[in-house]
């Protein structure tokens, strides 16, 4: 009875201590768990992190520059005013006038056109008077050397003057023009040549401007 009781209790001894070192060998899956910082793994995936850059530098800088060319765009489209002088003739047709104004304007290169615009919508003094019917359309202002070359509409030939009319107005919009920086004038319509746009003046040369220091201001 002695052996079997003896041999039962090597049997437990020795399953006990087989037990016990199978539950305290770590796993190989927790050894490779990312999330752990002592293990092979996390030390992996920290160095990986540190390397890598912040997205939130590259963004500011991205929206930095957004806003510095928002804030470019913004000034090129302020609105700008300018002094410049306008030339009208009494309703006699006898003498001419000039007549300042304040325009408005966001590029430069648009002030000629709006400076004739302003001329052709009329003085502010009544005893003056527009030469240039409303209803023609300044179709396009370029420079060619140091001459400006308008295109007027058709409409222009509507315009009931004779030769003094005629002449008048075709100087008053080569004397605004020589505010920036031109020498003279040529008038087409549509965008083509021709000998006369009332019959009176030769169109085919460029027109040139009064002198404005020699103009009178009419009060």
């Amino acid at each position: 009875m002695r052996l079997p009781r003896t041999l039962f209790f090597i049997i437990f001894i020795v399953i006990l201590g087989l037990t016990g070192c199978t539950s305290s060998a770590p796993s190989n899956g927790a050894s490779q768990n990312p999330n752990n910082p002592n293990s092979p793994a996390g030390q992996q995936h920290k160095n990986n992190s540190d390397n890598q850059p912040s997205p939130s530098v590259g963004q500011s800088n991205e929206q930095s520059a957004s806003q510095n060319n928002d804030m470019d765009k913004k000034n090129d489209e302020e609105i700008k005013e300018k002094e410049v002088m306008l030339v009208f003739s009494d309703a006699n047709l006898m003498e001419q006038y000039k007549e300042p104004r304040v325009i408005k304007y966001k590029k430069e290169t648009n002030l000629p056109t709006i400076a004739l615009k302003a001329w052709q919508n009329g003085p502010q003094n009544k005893n003056l008077v527009t030469l240039m019917p409303k209803n023609v359309k300044i179709q396009s202002l370029k420079k060619e050397g140091d001459t400006a070359v308008v295109s007027l509409s058709q409409e222009i030939k509507q315009a009931n003057l004779g030769s003094s009319g005629e002449q008048f107005l075709l100087e008053e919009m080569a004397t605004i023009l020589s505010q920036f920086g031109y020498k003279n004038m040529k008038v087409l319509i549509d965008g083509k040549e021709v000998e006369t746009i009332l019959g009176h003046m030769d169109t085919t040369t460029p027109i040139e401007p009064l002198n404005l220091d020699q103009l009178k201001e009419m009060k």
